[in-house]
This record gives structure tokens, sequence and C-alpha cells, in this order.
């Protein structure tokens, strides 16, 4: 009876860990989508950034000419 009652709690012990689990799996992976697009984002600004870097030293040369 005792390692009946051994292997139920122990059962139960890894229901839990595995519910915890998955949950700590889907936060995982939203916070990894969301880095994704915070990274996109990052790409696109600095694309940007280097875009009106390159207009301004066109500007400039247009300017000094």
């Amino acid at each position: 009876m005792k390692t009946a009652k051994y292997r139920k709690r122990c059962f139960d012990q890894i229901k839990g860990i595995t519910v915890n689990n998955k949950e700590l799996a889907a936060e995982v992976e939203h916070l990894r989508r969301q880095l994704e697009a915070a990274d996109q984002k990052r790409a696109e600004l600095e694309a940007q950034n280097q875009n009106l870097v390159g207009q301004l030293n066109n500007k400039e040369q247009e300017k000094n000419k």
C-alpha cells in the first residue's frame, strides 16, 4: 500500500512539473517572437538611418560643389 501512495504522489508531482514546463515553454516562445519583432524593427530603423546619412552626404557634396 505504501508503494501505491508513493507512486501516486510521484506521478502527481510529475504532472504538475509537466504542466509548468508547458506553460514556461509557451512563455519562452512568446518572448522569442517579441524579440524577433524587435530585432526586425531595429534593423529597419538602422536601414532608414543609413539611407538618411547617405542623403545628407549627397546634399553636402552638392552644396560644396
